[in-house]
Formats: C-alpha cells, sequence, structure tokens
C-alpha cells in the first residue's frame, strides 16, 4: 500500500481523490435545477398602421427573417441591465419573497445561500439564477431563470417578463411625454407672448381711436390733397373775378375769405400729420402702430411655428413609443437541465489529467537539470 502511494502519490492526489469528491458532490450533493427561458424584443409602435392581425402577422414575418432594424437594440439593452438589477430583484422579494426560495440550502454548497445573507449577496446569488442574453444580429434578448422547483422557476420569469413590460411601457412614455410637454410649453408660450402683442396694438388703436394708423394717415394725406385742389381753383376764381369786378367787392371779399379758410384748415391738417414732436401726430401714431404691427405679426408666426412644431412632436413621440414583444413564452420545464453531471464530469477529469501531465513535466524537468 506504501509503495502504491508512493509510486502513485502523484496520480492519487491530483486526478484520483479530487474526482471521488466530484462525483460525490455530483451523485449525493447538487440538486436538481430546472430552467425556465423565454425570448423577448423590444420594438416600436410607431408608423404601425393597418389591423391588428395584420400587423401581427408582418411582425412575426420579421422576426422570422430577423429584420433587426425594426427592433430596439438600445431599448433592449435596458431591458437586460434592468432584469440583472436591483430594482427587478425587490419587485421578485417583494411579489414572491424570492430569496426565501433558494436560502438556507446548505445540502447542495455550491448553490447556497445564507437565511441572514447580505442584500449585496442576495444581488450575486440572483445574478447566477437569472441570466440574459443578447443577440445582436436581431435585437433577442432570452432571459433564463433557474430553480430548486420547476413551478417556482416559470413564476419567476413570468414576473420578470411582466415587469420587464411595465419598464418598457413607462420608459417610452416618458420619453414622449417629456418631449410633448416641451414642445407644449414652448406653444403656450408663444401663445402667451401673441397675445401680449396683440393686446398692446389693440390698447393703442383704442386709445388713439383708431383702426389702422397707416389708413388714417392715408385718409389724412387725402383730405389735405383735396383741400389743396379747391384752394388751386379758389385762386383761379379770384383772378377772374379782379379782372372784372373791384377788388373791395363783396365777391371778391367773401372769395378771399373762402381761400384763407382753405390755406388755414390745410395748414391745421398738416400740423396733425407732419409736425416734428407731438406724439399726438399722425406721422408718429403711424410709426409706432407699425412697430407695434411687426412685433404682433413676428409673435403670430411664431406662435403659428409652435402649433406645427408640437403636431411634429406628437408624431415624433408616436414614433418612440415601445413595446416588449414576447417571441417565447415561458416554460413550465418537465426536466431539470442542471447539473449536467455526465458532462461536468468528463470535464472535471479532462482537467485534472492536463493538470496531472503539467506536474509530471514539471517534475520530470527538474529531475533532468539535477542529473
Amino acid at each position: 500500500m506504501v509503495k502504491i502511494l508512493k509510486k502513485h502519490g502523484l496520480f492519487l492526489g491530483i486526478v484520483v481523490v479530487p474526482m471521488i469528491v466530484a462525483i460525490a458532490y455530483f451523485v449525493s450533493l447538487s440538486m436538481d435545477r430546472y430552467v425556465s427561458r423565454s425570448t423577448v424584443v423590444v420594438r416600436s409602435l410607431g408608423g404601425q398602421g393597418g389591423s391588428a392581425a395584420a400587423a401581427q402577422q408582418m411582425q412575426g414575418l420579421s422576426m422570422l427573417l430577423g429584420a433587426g432594424n425594426a427592433s430596439s437594440l438600445e431599448e433592449t439593452l435596458y431591458v437586460s441591465t434592468y432584469v440583472s438589477s436591483q430594482d427587478m430583484l425587490n419587485i421578485l422579494q417583494s411579489k414572491l419573497r424570492w430569496s426565501e426560495q433558494y436560502a438556507g440550502n446548505w445540502h447542495d454548497f455550491w448553490f447556497y445561500l445564507p437565511e441572514d445573507a447580505t442584500q449585496e449577496d442576495i444581488l450575486k446569488f440572483y445574478q447566477r439564477m437569472v441570466t440574459t442574453t443578447f443577440d445582436e444580429t436581431n435585437g433577442l434578448l432570452t432571459i433564463q431563470v433557474q430553480s430548486f422547483d420547476k413551478e417556482f422557476a416559470k413564476r419567476t420569469l413570468d414576473t420578470i417578463v411582466a415587469e420587464s413590460d411595465r419598464f418598457v411601457n413607462e420608459l417610452s412614455h416618458k420619453l414622449a411625454r417629456d418631449q410633448v410637454d416641451f414642445a407644449q410649453g414652448e406653444l403656450e408660450r408663444a401663445r402667451h407672448n401673441y397675445e401680449e402683442k396683440r393686446t398692446a396694438m389693440l390698447d393703442f388703436q383704442a386709445v388713439h381711436n383708431l383702426l389702422d394708423a397707416e389708413q388714417s394717415a392715408a385718409a389724412r394725406n387725402e383730405v389735405i390733397a383735396t383741400l389743396q385742389s379747391n384752394l388751386v381753383t379758389a385762386h383761379a376764381s379770384l383772378r377772374a373775378m379782379k379782372e372784372t369786378l373791384n377788388k373791395n367787392s363783396p365777391q371778391v371779399q367773401q372769395q378771399e375769405r373762402t381761400i384763407r379758410a382753405l390755406e388755414n384748415q390745410i395748414a391745421v391738417e398738416e400740423k396733425k400729420l407732419v409736425a416734428a414732436s407731438s406724439s399726438s401726430q399722425l406721422n408718429v401714431i403711424a410709426s409706432k402702430y407699425r412697430a407695434l404691427e411687426v412685433d404682433a405679426g413676428i409673435a403670430e408666426a411664431s406662435y403659428k411655428s409652435t402649433v406645427n412644431s408640437l403636431e411634429s412632436a406628437r408624431i415624433e413621440a408616436t414614433k418612440k413609443m415601445r413595446s416588449l414583444s414576447v417571441i417565447v413564452s415561458a416554460n413550465e420545464p418537465d426536466e431539470a437541465l442542471y447539473p449536467r453531471r455526465g458532462y461536468s464530469l468528463a470535464t472535471t477529469l479532462i482537467i485534472l489529467l492536463l493538470i496531472y501531465g503539467i506536474a509530471r513535466f514539471a517534475i520530470a524537468t527538474v529531475r533532468d537539470h539535477q542529473d
């Protein structure tokens, strides 16, 4: 026995003993772990028309053809992160008391979770039992849940998929709401500014008893032109009278009074229209009114632009709406997938033999150098 140990001690220590331990673990200690899987993808809801059945058929066809462009790869990665997060674990703890299904399982020490485990330890254990695999070619996300109970594996996965769907809806709705709310805020500011400018223009019209200052100024010019035309006619009549009548005659004096009245009226009208500094003059009023009208026009154009922007924002928000589509539903397994005892033992044996071979080679090399 001693000779055998001396001769084969290295082989026994590196290969035989570890294999006995591995066999004892996989045969007697390791617990069956059931696996439930589901495949999901985040897809855009925007721009879909037609009946629901037709949309579903087109969606299924695009998935079969691997049309990754129709899916939102970025949001699918968000889902992958969310599934592995503390937030998802907290939901499972609240709804399923998740850690209690695994805690205190001393029988399988490799998957042992203490009953008083910290939150960080529970999260690490959770990330071992719940894993995700993302396929970049088509945007599909596969979620896998391991459990010692096959029914609990499916319940856990169903909850994860439902919460992931809620997460995607909330995320896309929030992004859409933020975009539309911003556009609505800009619209309200533009509307308020337009109302202020329009009110200022209307108040100016009311104060100066005008409908349109420029039209009033044009009307004033027409009055002056008419008076000047009458004045020219009056002067012509006066010259004709003086040729036939005495300058002191009543007709001549009356015509001169008419001319003076016309000249005075023209002066009054011109003073109202073009005097230099009075704020009540029509040229000044027309200039101020024109400035107010321009401001109101700019505000109106800005308001119309923000109305169009709001409609565009609503369309863009619709395009950004996302939904979690379940490609493969969660299954309730009939047989335990893990541990793969035969595969694991064979792999362990190969690794131990490799280690043994390396050790023998190292020992032989040392002995050659010593000799």
